[in-house]
């Protein structure tokens, strides 16, 4: 059996810390911007007045969270494509 090489391990360590950090700054962010009251903007010609229903917006540090895991998320992938794509010695 082959020993993964030192560096592989390293990155895939600091992949995973990247994912769960990430994961954690994005549970933590999306809780700690919730506002109880709306914003209204003044509207003189228009007689109805918009509310959106569907919008979602992210606060930065809910941004922050996910393109840290997104990062990661980039790294056990290359470390995967690497480990699936190195030749193996044929034969002996």
């Amino acid at each position: 059996m082959r020993r993964m090489p030192v560096g592989l391990v390293i990155a895939a360590i600091i992949a995973g810390v990247l994912v769960l950090g990430g994961v954690i700054l994005y549970i933590t962010g999306s809780s700690a911007g919730t506002a109880s009251f709306g914003w209204f903007a003044y509207q003189p010609i228009s007689g109805a007045a918009f509310f959106p229903s569907s919008l979602v917006v992210l606060t930065p540090l809910t941004a922050t969270g996910a393109a840290i895991a997104i990062a990661g998320l980039i790294g056990f992938g290359v470390i995967a494509g690497f480990i699936l794509g190195r030749r193996h010695p044929t034969g002996r």
